[in-house]
C-alpha cells in the first residue's frame, strides 16, 4: 500500500514537472509574447488527456497542440492579459486617491481583475472540452464565473498558496508552478464545468 503510494506520488511529480518544462519550451519558442498562451492551453489539454498519466505527455503531442491553438490562445491570452493590465493601471492611479468614492472604485477594479482572472481560467479548460465560436466559449466562461462562488474562491486560494509556496522556494518556478497552476484551475472547476456540460448536453437534446 505504501509502495502504491509512493510510485503515484513520484508519477504526478514528474507529471507536474514535465508538464512545467514544456510550458518553459514552447514559451520559449514563441518568444515568450506569442508562446504563453498556446503554452498554457498545451499544458491543460495535455493534463485532461493524460488522467495523471505521465507516459501519455510526450513532445510530439504537446508540438501538436501547441500548433493547434496558436492563433486562437493567443488571441485569447492577449484580450484577457490586456484588460487584466488596463484594469491594474487604472487601480493603481485610483489607490493614490482619497475618498470614499475611490474606495469603491478600487473595490470594483480588483473585483474586475479576479473576474477576468477566474474567467480566463475556465476558458482555457473549455477550450480542452468543447468546439465552440470565440464569442460562444467567451460567454459560456464568463457565466461559469457566477455559478458557484465557492469554486472561485477556491481557485483564488489554491492560486495564493501556489504562489506563496513558490515565494519560499524559488526553484519550483522552474519546475512546478506554471503546471500546477494549470492543473489546480481544471481541477477547482470540475465540478461547475460538470454541471455546464449537463446543461448544454439537456439544451441539446431539447433542441434534438
Amino acid at each position: 500500500m505504501l509502495g502504491t503510494g509512493i510510485e503515484r506520488a513520484f508519477k504526478v511529480s514528474w507529471l507536474v514537472i514535465k508538464l512545467n518544462l514544456f510550458f518553459h519550451l514552447f514559451s520559449l519558442m514563441g518568444g515568450y509574447c506569442l508562446g504563453i498562451g498556446p503554452s498554457i492551453q498545451m499544458v491543460s489539454d495535455l493534463f485532461q488527456l493524460s488522467e495523471f498519466d505521465y507516459k501519455e505527455v510526450t513532445f510530439k503531442k504537446a508540438f501538436e497542440l501547441w500548433k493547434k491553438h496558436w492563433v486562437r490562445s493567443n488571441v485569447q491570452f492577449l484580450l484577457f492579459t490586456g484588460l487584466f493590465l488596463l484594469l491594474a493601471y487604472n487601480l493603481y492611479l485610483s489607490v493614490q486617491l482619497v475618498g470614499i468614492i475611490w474606495l469603491i472604485i478600487d473595490f470594483v477594479l480588483m473585483s474586475a481583475m479576479l473576474f477576468i482572472y477566474v474567467a480566463y481560467q475556465y476558458l482555457v479548460t473549455y477550450e480542452s472540452t468543447y468546439e465552440m465560436p470565440f464569442l460562444e466559449i467567451l460567454k459560456l466562461s464568463a457565466i461559469s464565473v457566477f455559478f458557484g462562488f465557492g469554486t472561485f474562491w477556491k481557485l483564488l486560494f489554491g492560486v495564493l498558496t501556489i504562489g506563496f509556496v513558490t515565494w519560499q522556494m524559488k526553484g519550483l518556478f522552474v519546475f512546478a508552478t506554471f503546471s500546477l497552476l494549470i492543473m489546480w484551475s481544471t481541477i477547482a472547476t470540475k465540478q461547475i464545468r460538470d454541471v455546464i456540460h449537463e446543461k448544454l448536453g439537456f439544451n441539446e437534446e431539447e433542441m434534438v
